[in-house]
């Protein structure tokens, strides 16, 4: 059975009225990212909406920076939606034929972009940000930007630094110090940083077979051994401090090698990451990339959530994956789903296990010494 969705407008979110969109004929909007050292941009999303009265008695509030929030099956009024965005661009298509005032094949184009997008816009104006603890730097963050910027994460200390580029610049810097992930389609000036030994655990799988209520099955699934996930040499290079190199043991000239600039709070932190980088991509992986779900094919929808409370924690998320019979243990990284009136698809982009193999103690799938790696 199709899935219903509920796309509403807002021109001023926190106070004003939401007002449905009726029409609707698409939807798609995409989170976190595809792979594990891509850095983040903001979350994108469409929509497509006949527009047969438009032209005549144009709908005035579909204008770049309108609020849109997207309800998906399982979201009510009472819950977070699925998908909170700012309008970016908007278009129309007009049709033939147009017959007292009524164009029967007219339709409105809308882009949708994320919170992160206001802060990829923000200029930094050389902001002196003081050398402290990665929960006090993002509320500082936070006060100079006005965006609310959730941590859920370890709290490193971090080096001072200058906001010589945007605060989105900054935040995909601190990011990649942390080795942490983001997500921005909860709230319109909301960004949530995650760090990688706080996952979320899903009370919801994915399987091959089963089909119920903790397991979503999927038509498609994709491994691949991924250049951008192989290196035999890392160097962590802080803004601070001496640039840290390792180097694969056994490995011959010419590298595959990885250099991160961070914010790094001393050099021996940043040798600790790069130590850490070195066990995470040291070794060629032929590894789980992705599963693809139809929504109506579940005989309980659970996608929307995944037994989180929210659709934005999906993003560095751990899961597991039943393909032919092996259980697959992986992190959420990013999160695609299209939808029409007839169906609707989501697309979980994943890194394996043994690409986050840090160590938490008591854990099954990351407490097994030997086998799991200490953090920086």
């Amino acid at each position: 059975m199709p899935k219903n969705y509920k796309v509403e407008y807002s021109t001023t979110a926190n106070t004003g009225t939401w007002v449905e969109l009726d029409d609707v004929q698409d939807i798609s909007f995409s989170i976190g990212r595809q792979f594990m050292l891509d850095q983040y941009s903001a979350s994108t999303g469409s929509l497509t909406i006949r527009y047969p009265t438009g032209y005549a008695t144009p709908n005035t509030a579909m204008v770049p920076d309108t609020y849109v929030r997207i309800w998906g099956p399982n979201t009510t009024d009472g819950n977070y939606a699925m998908y909170h965005g700012i309008i970016k661009d908007v278009s129309v298509t007009y049709g033939i034929p147009y017959v007292g005032g009524v164009g029967q094949a007219d339709y409105l184009n809308v882009t949708l972009e994320g919170g992160f997008a206001q802060a990829s816009r923000m200029s930094g104006q050389n902001y002196a940000m003081a050398a402290g603890d990665f929960y006090t730097q993002c509320n500082t963050a936070s006060t100079q930007t006005g965006l609310s910027i959730g941590i859920s994460a370890t709290t490193p200390q971090m080096a001072a630094s200058t906001v010589s580029g945007t605060w989105g610049d900054w935040i995909n810097a601190s990011l990649v110090t942390i080795n942490g992930r983001m997500s921005d389609c909860t709230g319109y000036n909301f960004i949530n940083l995650s760090g990688p030994f706080n996952a979320r655990t899903c009370t919801v799988n994915f399987s091959d077979v089963a089909n119920n209520s903790t397991n979503q099955v999927y038509d498609q699934a994709d491994f691949g051994a991924l250049s951008d996930n192989f290196y035999t040499q890392i160097t962590v290079d802080p803004a601070d401090y001496a640039g840290q190199t390792v180097t694969n043991v056994g490995a011959t000239v010419p590298y595959r090698t990885y250099t991160v600039n961070t914010l790094s709070a001393s050099a021996g932190q940043a040798l600790d990451q790069a130590n850490f980088l070195l066990s995470q991509y040291g070794t060629q992986k032929f590894a789980l990339t992705s599963v693809s779900c139809l929504a109506e094919a579940q005989s309980s929808f659970q996608m929307d959530y995944m037994g989180l409370t929210t659709f934005g924690f999906l993003v560095g998320a751990r899961v597991s994956v039943t393909f032919r019979g092996t259980v697959y243990y992986s992190i959420i990284e990013g999160v695609r789903v299209t939808a029409t009136p007839e169906s609707s698809r989501y697309t979980f982009y994943l890194s394996g296990a043994d690409l986050n193999n840090y160590l938490i103690l008591n854990d099954t799938v990351f407490g097994t010494l030997d086998n799991n790696k200490l953090g920086y």
